[in-house]
């Protein structure tokens, strides 16, 4: 039902913005000027989008099940992670999030308006979303999942309301990203759990196997932020200069 008329819609009229909020559904035209008023908004604030995926970009998940005897030793020190593993009992998940993942956000948040973009359904992506931003300082209601998607796996930026040439994308998948290849930043998978190197058919051990990790201030995200404040830098200059 149209919000301000009260008149029935098709069924596949427009594109639903679940995430937004519950069943909201946009026409072309306003999806148009939405995007058109948030990006100028953005703009003058000097912040570009950024989407960011989920798993092997900026934590690992694993079904509590496929702990590999090699791994046990992990799940009785949580403390020895310093805040960044975490024992999902209702969800049967153990998450692991990359190192530098907080430092990242809070220096992305800076210069990027940030989305969380996930394969997983809604109830993961929203949990995830609570692991890594507690007090929603970073993504609001901007958390997207497979279930907010227009196609069977794969993600599209017609979900997300900015401009298309103001959004950069960090994933660990190309082929998630067909339509958007110029936008996508592409990320080494993080494996820290056995599962997740089964997952790629890796024969190697996971880093939790071979008890270590990332580095923190040299892994991928610490390298990846440096990486994306360079861009962000030249489009503004490139931006101003034609402004003028």
């Amino acid at each position: 039902m149209c919000m301000c008329c009260g008149k029935l819609l098709e069924e596949d009229y427009g594109i639903t913005f679940g995430y937004v909020q519950k069943s909201l559904r946009l026409s072309s035209d306003e999806i148009a000027r939405l995007r058109n008023q948030d990006t100028k908004n953005l703009l003058r604030n000097k912040k570009l989008y950024l989407i960011l995926d989920l798993d092997h970009t900026l934590l690992n998940s694993t079904p509590l099940t496929h702990i590999t005897p090699e791994e046990e030793h992990i799940t009785g020190r949580q403390d020895a992670y310093e805040g960044s593993l975490f024992v999902l009992e209702h969800m049967h998940t153990m998450t692991k999030l990359r190192p530098f993942v907080r430092t990242f956000l809070k220096k992305a948040s800076e210069i990027f308006e940030m989305y969380i973009y996930t394969m997983g359904d809604r109830s993961y992506a929203h949990e995830m979303a609570k692991i890594l931003d507690p007090n929603r300082e970073y993504f609001d209601s901007r958390v997207i999942s497979r279930d907010d998607g227009t196609q069977r796996n794969q993600k599209g930026l017609d979900v997300v309301l900015g401009q298309e040439n103001c959004v950069l994308i960090l994933d660990d998948t190309k082929k998630a990203w067909t339509k958007h290849k110029d936008n996508l930043i592409l990320i080494d998978r993080y494996h820290f759990f056995a599962s997740s190197c089964q997952q790629f058919g890796l024969s190697c051990k996971s880093l939790s196997q071979l008890e270590m990790d990332e580095s923190e201030g040299g892994g991928a995200l610490a390298t990846i932020i440096g990486v994306l404040k360079r861009i962000h830098t030249i489009f503004f200059q490139v931006f101003c200069a034609f402004s003028n």
